[in-house]
C-alpha cells in the first residue's frame, strides 16, 4: 500500500503531530513566558532583586534539559505517553504552587527553576520527539519541525494571553499562573487520550505503509534519486551512539548554534540599544527575527526530507556566523535588518536540521538518549552563554568581542558540518565506501 492510501485510510501519524504540537504549546511556551511576565509582578509584591529573577530563570532554562538521560530512561520504562502525562501533570502542579505557596526567594527557585524547568523536560520536546521518529521516516524532518513549531507560535499567543488575564483580574498575577496550570492538565489529558508510542501498537507502520526504499541490502546506485538523505536502517544503542565520535562532533556543532541564538535573545535588545537604537525598536525586531525564524524552521523541515539535513545545517551555522558579525557592528539600519533576518533563520533551522539528523543517523530506538543527552548539553550552555557574554560586558563595557567570538564558533562548526561522514554502525561490515546501515530516499 503507498503512502498516500494509507493516509486516506486514517494513518495516525499526523493526528499525533496535532497532539505533540498542542502539548509543545503549552508545556514549552507558557511556562516560559509565565516566569518572564508573571514574575515581573511577583517580584514588585514580594520585592525579589533582579538577581534573583535572573537566577530563577536561568535554573528553569538549565533544568530543561540537564535531566534529558533520566527521561530518556523514563520513557524506556513507561512508554512516551504516559511521560508526557506526567511531566504536564507536575506542570500543573508547579503553576499552582507559583499560585499559593511562592512568596521568598528560595521558594521561586525551587519552584520556578527547578520543578517548573523539570516538568518541561519530562513533559515537552524529548518524548515529543522521540515520538516522532518512530512514527516517521521519510517525512521526520517536516513532522518534527511541525511539532517544534508549537513551541514558537504558543509563544507568539502566550505572552498577549497571560497579559489580558492579569489585566481581567486587576493585575493579579496569580490568575496567569492558574491558567498555567489549567492548560498543563489539559495537556496532560491530550496525553493519555490521543497520544500512541508506535505505530505497530495500534497495527500501522511509520509513514503510513508508504514505499519508503528502506530495504537492507539495496545497493545505493540502484535507486534513481535526486536527492541523497541519510537515514539509518539499523538500531543504535545509546551505548553505541555514546561511542560513536560523530555524535560529539555534532554537539561541537550545537555549542555554536546554542551560543549564538541565545545571547543573541537574552542580551540582544542591550545591543541594540548599544549601537543607537531605541528599545521599541529592539523588541519589534526580536519579534521579527522570532517570526523570521519560523518561516525558516517551517522550510528546514520540508527541504529537510529532500535534502540532507547536515548540508542544510551547515547553511543554517553559516548564517548565524554572518549575521552575528554583523550584528556587532550594525550602525546602519538596514545592517541590522539584515543581521537580525540571519539570526533568526540560521537558529531556528539549525534547531530543526539538529533533531532530525540525530535521529536520521542514528535511529529511533536510541532517540530519547541521544536527544535527551543533547538538550542536557544545550540546556546548560543556553543558561550559561548569557551570563558569561553579560558578565564579560560588565567588565569590559563591550558585547563585540564576544559576539565576534561566537561568530568564529559557528563559522568553525560550518566547516566541521561540512567535513562529517553519516556514522557507519558497528555492525556494519569494514570498509563500506558509503556506511552499509545507511539508504538514499527516492523521490
Amino acid at each position: 500500500m503507498n503512502g498516500e492510501r494509507a493516509l486516506r485510510k486514517g494513518f495516525y501519524g499526523w493526528r499525533l503531530v496535532a497532539a505533540f504540537w498542542a502539548i509543545m504549546a503549552v508545556n514549552l511556551a507558557l511556562p516560559m513566558y509565565g516566569l518572564s511576565f508573571l514574575n515581573v509582578y511577583m517580584a514588585d509584591e514580594f520585592h525579589f532583586s533582579r538577581t534573583t529573577l535572573a537566577v530563577a530563570y536561568a535554573l528553569f532554562m538549565a533544568m530543561t534539559g540537564l535531566p534529558g538521560p533520566l527521561v530518556a530512561k523514563l520513557i524506556a520504562k513507561v512508554g512516551i505517553r504516559n511521560t508526557l502525562a506526567l511531566g504536564n501533570f507536575l506542570l500543573a502542579a508547579a503553576a499552582a504552587a507559583m499560585a499559593t505557596i511562592v512568596t521568598t526567594p528560595v521558594m521561586l527557585l525551587l519552584v520556578a527553576g527547578i520543578a517548573i524547568g523539570t516538568s518541561d523536560a519530562i513533559g515537552g520536546p524529548i518524548p515529543a520527539q522521540a515520538g516522532v521518529t518512530f512514527w516517521f521516516v521519510r517525512r521526520r524532518s517536516l513532522a518534527l519541525a511541525v511539532v517544534l513549531s508549537g513551541g514558537t507560535i504558543g509563544g507568539v499567543v502566550s505572552a498577549p494571553l497571560l497579559e489580558k488575564v492579569v489585566a481581567a483580574a486587576n493585575g493579579d498575577w496569580r490568575y496567569g499562573w492558574w491558567l498555567i496550570a489549567v492548560f498543563a492538565l489539559l495537556a496532560s489529558a491530550i496525553s493519555l487520550l490521543f497520544v500512541k508510542d508506535r505505530p505497530e501498537d495500534i497495527g500501522q507502520s511509520p509513514d503510513g505503509g508508504a514505499e519508503s526504499a528502506l530495504e537492507e541490502g539495496v545497493p545505493a546506485e540502484a535507486h534513481n534519486v535526486r536527492r541523497r538523505v541519510h537515514l539509518t536502517t539499523q538500531d543504535w544503542t545509546s551505548g553505541q551512539v555514546l561511542r560513536s565520535p560523530a555524535f560529539w562532533l555534532l554537539m561541537l556543532c550545537a555549542v555554536g548554534f546554542s551560543g549564538a541564538y541565545v545571547i543573541f535573545l537574552a542580551q540582544g535588545a542591550l545591543q541594540i540599544r548599544d549601537l543607537g537604537y531605541s528599545l521599541q525598536t529592539a523588541a519589534y525586531l526580536l519579534s521579527a527575527a522570532v517570526a523570521i525564524g519560523l518561516a525558516a524552521h517551517m522550510a528546514a523541515g520540508y527541504l529537510g526530507d529532500r535534502i540532507d539535513p547536515q548540508y542544510l545545517w551547515v547553511a543554517a551555522m553559516a548564517c548565524q556566523a554572518t549575521g552575528i558579525v554583523l550584528f556587532a557592528h550594525a550602525n546602519h539600519p538596514w545592517l541590522l535588518y539584515a543581521s537580525v533576518a540571519l539570526l533568526g533563520i540560521g537558529g531556528s533551522s539549525s534547531m530543526v536540521c539538529m533533531v532530525t539528523l540525530l535521529g536520521n543517523w542514528f535511529g529511533a530506538r536510541a532517540y530519547a538518549s541521544v536527544y535527551g543527552l543533547a538538550s542536557a548539553v544545550q540546556s546548560t550552555l543556553g543558561a550559561a552563554a548569557p551570563v558569561l557574554a553579560g558578565a564579560y560586558y560588565d567588565r569590559f563595557g563591550t558585547f563585540t568581542p564576544v559576539l565576534y567570538g561566537v561568530g568564529i564558533g559557528c563559522a568553525a562548526g560550518a566547516v566541521l558540518l561540512l567535513a562529517l561522514r553519516p556514522p557507519v554502525h558497528p555492525d556494519a561490515p569494514l570498509g563500506a565506501a558509503f556506511p552499509a546501515d545507511s539508504t538514499l530516499l527516492p523521490d
